[in-house]
C-alpha cells in the first residue's frame, strides 16, 4: 500500500493531500486478485457441454477461495469475484442397447485433476443433478454395463466427470432402452387347400428365422405352431419345438395335408370359404406354453387367404366357432401378444369378395387385429408371387418389436 506523507508548510498556507480513488479500491480488497478464467482461457482448459441445465453446487469452487499475491501484482487484476473453472466433460459418450443390458462407453477427459466418472440413472426424465436419481457407476474406467434394467423401459443417464475439490462437470446426457431377452413365436396357419404354397415357403424359410432369433436373443427362442380350417389344432401340445428340423418336419406334414381338404382333427370336408382364424388365434393365446410376458417378447404370425366366422356362427361341417372377435382380441391384448398377419384383400368362392376387415381394415367399427395388438399386416399375395420373403418379413417384425413395451404400439 502507498503511504501518505505530510510536509510542514507556512501557517498561512494549508495544503491537503488525499488518496486517489484507485488506491482506496486497492486497499479494500486487501491485496487479493481475480483468479477466474476468461472465456477464452476456459476453452483452453476444456470446454463443457451445450447443456443449459444449472450446474450442481459442488461443480463450483468455494466462493471464498482466493490466492495471495505479492505486493507488486498489478492493482487492476484484483477483484472480489469467485474463482470458477470450466470442468471438461467425458468424451465420445455412446451406448449400445442390448437384449438384457445397456452398455455405456466413453473416453475420460484429459484435463488435469480428473479423478473419476459418475453415472446417475433415472426413469421418466433426465436427472436434474447428481442427487436426482440413482448413482449406478462411480469409478475411473471408460465403460459400464447396466444389467439392472427391464426390456422396453427407457433409462435416462447423466454422466459427470469429477475433479476432487474442484467438483464435477455439468454432465452430459444419454438415453438407453434395452430389449427383450427371449422370444416366444407361434405360427397360426390356415391349412386349407389354397394355402399349400404358403406352407411350403415357410418350411423352406423357417431355418433363417431360427438363425436370426438365435443370434439376436440371449435366451432360447420358443417356436410353436397352430393349424386351422374349421377346427383348430395347437400342435405339439402347445410346447416348443426343440430343433429347427423338428419344426420344419411339422410344416412339411401340414404342407402335405393341404391337399386333403379335410379338417385338422377329422375327415369332415371343408366346404366353406371363411376359415376359423379367430379360434386359431384364441386357442393359441390360451393353449401355448407362453413364458413370462415381462421377460419375453410374444409374437403370433397368422397366415390366411380368407375371412372368418365368429361366435355363434357354425361352419357347414357343423363345427361351431368358440370365440367372438372381441373375445379373441381381448385374449391377445391381455396376453401381450402382437400379431403379424399375412392376409388377403380379395377372397371367397370367386376370389372377388372383400376380405380385408379384421386384417387390413376395421371390423364392425373396431380396430383390426394387427392394429389392436400393435402388430403388422402383409399381403399374402406378394408371398405367393415371390416378391415378399416370409423370413425377411418375420425377422423385420421381430427386430421392430424386440425393444418395445407392449403399450408402445
Amino acid at each position: 500500500m502507498k503511504k501518505l506523507t505530510m510536509f510542514l508548510i507556512p501557517l498561512f498556507l494549508m495544503l491537503s493531500c488525499s488518496v486517489s480513488d484507485e488506491d482506496l479500491a486497492t486497499d479494500d480488497i486487501n491485496g487479493h486478485d481475480d483468479n477466474s478464467l476468461s472465456s477464452d482461457e476456459s476453452d483452453e482448459q476444456g470446454a463443457g457441454t451445450d447443456d443449459e441445465t444449472e450446474l450442481p453446487d459442488d461443480n463450483k469452487v468455494d466462493e471464498n477461495q482466493t490466492t495471495d499475491k505479492e505486493d507488486n501484482t498489478p492493482d487492476e487484476e484484483n477483484t472480489d469475484e469467485e474463482q470458477t473453472v470450466t470442468l471438461q466433460e467425458v468424451q465420445q459418450l455412446y451406448s449400445v442397447d442390448k437384449i438384457d443390458s445397456i452398455d455405456l462407453f466413453w473416453k475420460s477427459p484429459a484435463m488435469a485433476g480428473f479423478e473419476k466418472t459418475v453415472i446417475v440413472r433415472k426413469t421418466g426424465d433426465y436427472p436434474a443433478d447428481m442427487n436426482d436419481g440413482t448413482i449406478v457407476y462411480e469409478a475411473i474406467g471408460e465403460n459400464y454395463s447396466d444389467a439392472d434394467v427391464e426390456a422396453g423401459t427407457e433409462y435416462y443417464y447423466r454422466v459427470f466427470a469429477c475433479y476432487g475439490e474442484l467438483g464435477c462437470s455439468k454432465g452430459i446426457f444419454l438415453l438407453g432402452k434395452p430389449c427383450f431377452s427371449q422370444l416366444d413365436i407361434v405360427f397360426v396357419m390356415d391349412v386349407s387347400t389354397t394355402m399349400k404354397e404358403m406352407l411350403g415357403t415357410l418350411e423352406n424359410e423357417i431355418g433363417q428365422v431360427w438363425e436370426f432369433t438365435d443370434k439376436n436373443f440371449s435366451g432360447e427362442t420358443q417356436f410353436g405352431l397352430t393349424v386351422f380350417v374349421d377346427d383348430v389344432t395347437v400342435t405339439n401340445s402347445g410346447k416348443t419345438f426343440l430343433t429347427v428340423d423338428a419344426i420344419k418336419s411339422e410344416f412339411n406334414k401340414w404342407y402335405k395335408f393341404t391337399s386333403t381338404n379335410k379338417q385338422t382333427q377329422s375327415t369332415a370336408a371343408n366346404g366353406d370359404w371363411p376359415e376359423n382364424s379367430l379360434d386359431g388365434l384364441a386357442l393359441t393365446a390360451k393353449g401355448f406354453e407362453w413364458r413370462d410376458a415381462g421377460e419375453t417378447l410374444r409374437l403370433v404370425i397368422l397366415a390366411t387367404d380368407d375371412t372368418f366366422y365368429e361366435k355363434p356362427q357354425s361352419f357347414s361341417s357343423g363345427i361351431a366357432v368358440q370365440h367372438t372377435y372381441d373375445e379373441t382380441v381381448s385374449l391377445l391384448v391381455d396376453g401381450k401378444m402382437r400379431v403379424g398377419a399375412f392376409a388377403a384383400k380379395k377372397g371367397g368362392s370367386t376370389g372377388t369378395t372383400n376380405v380385408e376387415p379384421g386384417f387390413f381394415t376395421d371390423y364392425n367399427g373396431k380396430p383390426s387385429i394387427p392394429v389392436a395388438t400393435g402388430g403388422e399386416v402383409y399381403l399374402i399375395d406378394d408371398v405367393n408371387a415371390g416378391t415378399l420373403h416370409i423370413y425377411e418379413t418375420v425377422n423385420s417384425f421381430i427386430e421392430n418389436t424386440m425393444c418395445k413395451t407392449y403399450d408402445d404400439k
